[in-house]
């Protein structure tokens, strides 16, 4: 508080701008609860008072960017179609009001962010720091739970309805990118497996293609991405499930597979026109670890490049045959088994002779190999290099959230979860309202908001510094600043 670092001699700047940033919120808070008073106040007057019947009022109070927004609503006696009894809060319904918990959509995509690249603690830190809210590590967690386990039943309907070829998806491209890859993470509980610490968290993104966004700078086209712990055919489905809801699937002629050849990798290649390659981060990581001298590594390399598969197995297989040390001999063979196992996938599809489609226009097909960098940004970084353990449950609901940043849809994805809407008939009104809270003193016309709480400094020392910030708030039109 101020009276720690206000002293006679002067005002500390960047104390003044947290305390008057303080202000703000309170005075904004406030606003927010006049605005949600006066509608209830019209609801009342203009409902239907034979179906609605009053009850009263009930308090209730939402965490919202300001802070605590405390507010009275009407609660209503109605009768249902199958004649019960019931009650509804007509503001609530008005303003298609859910939030999580008593958090609005607003602070929860705030807590999503920070918790995205930072422990729940460290993100509730930086919330309450920016933010008139204060909460609890406990609190980002809990809001956390809430977002994936919704985002959980929408990935579920997702599924049922390309299972059922009821897909939403309209984006329309002839050819669709899809890669896959996992991040093997520290598991607590019951979830922790008998033999380890890991369980692998599975990722798969797809995408219709790259668009160029500077010097050498690209981005994936329409991307969408999941992750879960799921068994195969059921991650199987649930990425299908995404992407109908993104994609029009019946457009697709083609899709080209990229991944490490894992098995619930390839259980995706069930139709004739999938296409699978073998990540080349993955194929040149194994050339380097099993291949000790540089000049065999070069000769392998150089057979791939020249599409000479079957030769470049033969000789894998004859240096192994002939390595001296047993050690080389075992990683020889295994390079040649990994990519016996995955010889379909070892030239990149641009090299295949496969009619691809022409691009539409601004889009152009390039080298896959983005999932390394995808699982880095979307999992690992948070989940895997903090020293930190996860019941599934708790990495799934926060993994979910780090797919649609990834992605770039996360704040869309939560607004969208619980979306807090203004009808329009109630928007003149508060414009009234709003612009009497802007008019100057001398108008005579303006409206002044009570301040929430006690004012600041009332029974301290009086500092020359409290005597400036109290002076401030005794201006009317400086008490009526609204945010925007």
């Amino acid at each position: 508080m101020l009276e720690t670092i206000l002293s006679e001699k002067g005002l500390d700047f960047n104390a003044l701008e947290k305390e008057i940033f303080k202000i703000g919120c309170e005075f904004a808070a406030g606003l927010m609860e006049q605005v949600l008073g006066i509608m209830d106040e019209h609801l009342a007057k203009s409902r239907d008072k034979k179906q609605y019947r009053h009850k009263g009022k009930r308090w209730t109070s939402l965490k919202t960017l300001m802070g605590e927004v405390a507010y009275g609503r009407t609660v209503y006696e109605t009768k249902l179609e199958s004649g019960e009894t019931a009650c509804v809060y007509l503001l609530d319904e008005a303003l298609r009001l859910d939030t999580f918990g008593k958090v609005t959509s607003n602070l929860a995509a705030r807590i999503a962010e920070c918790a995205s690249v930072c422990s729940y603690r460290e993100a509730a830190e930086r919330v309450s720091s920016m933010t008139g809210q204060t909460i609890s590590h406990g609190g980002a967690w809990n809001v956390i739970q809430n977002l994936g386990e919704r985002l959980s039943e929408v990935e579920k309907e997702q599924s049922y309805r390309a299972k059922d070829g009821r897909g939403s998806g309209e984006n329309v491209t002839p050819i669709l990118f899809e890669e896959a890859d996992g991040v093997w993470i520290n598991m607590q509980g019951k979830d922790r497996p008998k033999k380890g610490r890991k369980c692998e968290m599975k990722m798969a993104a797809a995408y219709d293609g790259w668009e160029k966004e500077g010097k050498d700078r690209y981005r994936l086209r329409n991307k969408v991405m999941v992750c879960g712990f799921e068994e195969s055919k059921e991650f199987q489905r649930k990425k299908e499930g995404a992407i109908a809801a993104t994609f029009d699937t019946d457009e697709i002629t083609i899709r080209i597979l990229n991944g490490d050849g894992g098995g619930w990798i390839k259980g995706g290649l069930v139709d004739a026109d999938v296409h699978f390659q073998l990540d080349p981060f993955h194929k040149n990581r194994e050339i380097t670890r099993k291949v000790r001298d540089e000049s065999q590594r070069e000769t392998i390399r150089r057979l791939l490049s020249e599409k000479r598969v079957t030769d470049c197995l033969t000789f894998i297989k004859g240096i192994a045959e002939i390595a001296e040390e047993e050690v080389d001999k075992k990683n020889l063979m295994g390079l040649y088994e990994y990519f016996s196992n995955n010889k379909e996938g070892l030239l990149p599809y641009q090299e295949r002779g496969l009619r691809l489609p022409e691009p539409p226009a601004g889009v152009e097909y390039r080298n896959l190999g983005t999932m390394e960098h995808h699982v880095c940004d979307g999992a690992a970084k948070r989940m895997k290099h903090q020293k930190a353990s996860w019941s599934k449950a708790g990495a799934g609901n926060l993994g979910r959230l780090l797919c649609r940043k990834v992605c770039g849809s996360l704040y869309e994805t939560v607004t969208s979860l619980s979306r807090v809407t203004l009808p329009e008939h109630y928007t003149e009104r508060i414009e009234e309202i709003l612009s009497a809270a802007r008019a100057p003193k001398k108008d005579g016309k303006g409206y002044l908001y009570p301040v929430r709480g006690r004012r600041p400094f009332i029974g301290a020392f009086m500092t020359n510094g409290r005597k400036a910030i109290l002076g401030l708030l005794e201006n009317r039109s400086c008490s009526e600043l609204i945010y925007r």
